[in-house]
């Protein structure tokens, strides 16, 4: 087919006029397809990155949670053991 790109517009015939359209339309929607797809890459990669970090962040919640409550059970004993140890006395 030939180029239709040099030719005037007012001397196009309807179909050659036409052609020209689709293929503006075509070469429009690519690009904003691929604008899209790259926005899709970049909200998926955040959505990822930020429901890792949420994760890590609960895990280290459940961690420091687990460890003071360790820390505490044990301080309870040793009160509890030495408060035993004091009544055994009398």
């Amino acid at each position: 087919m030939a180029n239709l790109d040099d030719i005037p517009v007012d001397k196009l015939d309807s179909e050659h006029y036409r052609q020209m359209l689709v293929r503006d339309g075509e070469r429009r929607f690519r690009e904003w397809h691929g604008e899209f797809l790259r926005y899709q890459r970049e909200f998926l990669k955040d959505q990822h990155n930020r429901i890792r970090d949420l994760e890590n962040q609960r895990k280290s919640i459940y961690a420091d949670h687990k460890r003071r409550s360790q820390e505490s059970r044990q301080e309870y004993l040793r009160y509890y053991y030495k408060y035993l140890a004091e009544m055994r006395r009398y």
